[in-house]
């Protein structure tokens, strides 16, 4: 198979995507069993840590505290694996179960909401011409 000047271009982009998500905050650096106090700690890239029950994670509620011990952390830090027990679990979708689904989507609702592209600038400038937001009336 021929590597073409296309396939360069599209691994170069596939490593910028890489290098930008190995930056991420919200990554999980490491993640250990405390068997004391049967949870599971995560460390995240920004410093923040998090501390789970492991009744909370799914799949673990039946394990034993040995097989719990031996968590891999994906390399993107999205996903912990517990390969002897056959369990992986999406690390943003455990935080949103952890802190519930309003409170996530009230965040990642805002985070989406600081996104910049072309659609958005254009939409912003038409409704700018138009006189920008409509006057909120109150009704008594």
């Amino acid at each position: 198979m021929k590597v073409t000047a296309r396939d360069r271009e599209r691994f170069a982009r596939a490593r910028a995507h890489g290098q930008t998500r190995s930056q991420d905050p919200s990554g999980v650096v490491d993640a250990l069993y405390d068997a004391e106090r049967d949870t599971v700690n995560l460390t995240f890239r920004g410093g923040a840590s998090m501390t789970i029950p492991r009744l909370g994670i799914p799949g673990l509620d039946r394990a034993p505290a040995s097989a719990l011990r031996s968590i891999s952390v994906s390399p993107a830090g999205d996903a912990l694996s517990w390969r002897s027990l056959d369990v992986d679990v999406y690390v943003p979708g455990l935080v949103e179960r952890a802190f519930g689904t309003r409170l996530f989507a009230a965040a990642t609702g805002q985070r989406g909401g600081r996104r910049r592209s072309k659609a958005k600038a254009s939409a912003a400038k038409l409704n700018g011409a138009k006189g920008g937001r409509p006057r909120t009336r109150l009704s008594l």
